[in-house]
């Protein structure tokens, strides 16, 4: 019990932080994807911290550090690149799951599939919402980068151009955008004054906007604020930007939805932000006007990238079938056997992924269990044999 408050007082003071650091709201963020069928769009990502919670994977799993202690802590590691990594982990790791729900006298709970898609968006959003900065790295990076040549920060330097105006600004996206916005003009000075273009990575984003902010001499009573990114909105900037027409249509640049993007908005923004010099000159010689972005557009954009990037995970029925064989699962789903389990050919179809996995899961102690009194251990699932697996059970020919 005591766990589950302290969870509840971590995810208060971790949303709000979250809100009101780029002046969000639920409620409208959400009502805007009501029109969409799209998977990532039609759901609040945070109603999986019910699950999270109601399901028991509190009591050992933690995220940043509230919850329990004998799980990896799922807000600092284990973000899963497709939605057949985490039912593999799970999978795998359900041996030991188990005997710990045992030492602890909890019962394993069943998953429906709406639990399911809400529990792994949940943690999937976790993610995109780091936020956190650094003032001292910042200072570090502000100097290190070769910032201080050309800029100054709560103080008027002769022929230096003072940022001031940005501590304004309570988001890390907004500094990568006005850096953006700014690319060509910057790379052409810093080519002149053989200043080298700055790189970033991780969260450095995130430090140098906190050091803009706490030095800043500006009034700091009065933020501006941005949205954490509306997907649907990102998609039609992605489109009336000309990013479709590089990435997708000529592939002038690399198609987006295949590059890794698993990552927190600001290091996707550190990524755009080191993309730009060669942008810019891709740009140049394609006769392409360089994309500038006003208001929310580079956080709706950096929104529609993150959740639309999924890992492609390869897949067939025909292998699935091939696993049904090899892992086993033959020896119990077969005509006349004697578990009672139900026939491999009659297994499925699934009405969608999730609804395969929660079906998979629950299945798990009763597998366990039998494979427990033959001596057996339970086979290991790679995410593609896993995927295979739900072809082949979605399959019309068996």
């Amino acid at each position: 019990m005591k766990i589950r408050i302290l969870f509840f007082i971590f995810l208060v003071t971790l949303l709000t932080s979250a809100f009101i650091f780029y002046g969000f709201t639920a409620n409208n963020y959400f009502i805007q994807q009501e029109n969409s069928n799209k998977e990532y769009q039609h759901k609040n990502p945070l109603d999986g911290r019910i699950v999270f919670e109601q399901k028991g994977c509190i009591n050992c799993h933690a995220i940043y550090g509230n919850g329990g202690n004998t799980a990896p802590d799922l807000g600092k590691h284990n973000f899963f690149e497709s939605n057949y990594d985490l039912i593999s982990e799970m999978w795998n790791h359900s041996a030991g799951m188990l005997n710990e729900m045992e030492v602890k006298n909890f019962n394993l709970q069943k998953f429906t599939a709406k639990d399911f898609r809400d529990l792994r968006i949940f943690l999937h959003y976790l993610r995109y919402l780091e936020v956190s900065g650094n003032v001292n790295a910042g200072e570090k990076l502000f100097a290190k980068m070769g910032c201080d040549n050309c800029h100054s920060i709560g103080k008027v330097s002769p022929n230096k151009i003072r940022l001031d105006k940005l501590g304004v600004h309570a988001s890390p996206v907004y500094l990568a955008q006005e850096m953006w916005n700014h690319a060509v003009e910057m790379q052409k000075m810093q080519k002149t004054s053989n200043v080298r273009v700055p790189v970033f990575k991780d969260d450095e984003f995130a430090d140098l906007s906190s050091y803009i902010t706490a030095v800043s001499v500006y009034n700091k009573r009065q933020k501006i604020y941005m949205t954490p990114g509306n997907p649907i909105s990102g998609e039609k900037i992605f489109s009336d930007k000309g990013c479709f027409y590089c990435h997708n249509e000529k592939h002038i640049g690399p198609d987006l939805m295949k590059v890794n993007l698993n990552k927190s908005v600001i290091e996707i923004a550190g990524l755009m932000w080191n993309h730009s010099a060669e942008m810019e000159q891709s740009v140049q010689k394609n006769e392409i006007a360089m994309p500038a972005f006003e208001g929310n557009e580079m956080a709706d954009l950096i929104s529609f990238l993150y959740f639309n990037n999924k890992s492609e995970i390869d897949g067939s029925a025909e292998t699935g079938k091939q696993v049904v064989q090899d892992k086993g699962c033959i020896n119990c789903h077969s005509t006349g056997n004697s578990y009672n389990a139900i026939d491999a050919s009659a297994i499925g179809p699934f009405s969608s992924e999730d609804d395969f996995f929660s079906e998979l899961w629950n299945h798990l102690p009763l597998m366990e269990k039998n494979l427990y009194l033959k001596g057996k251990s339970l086979s290991k699932l790679l995410p593609s044999e896993i995927k295979s697996l739900y072809l082949y059970f979605n399959s019309k020919k068996r």
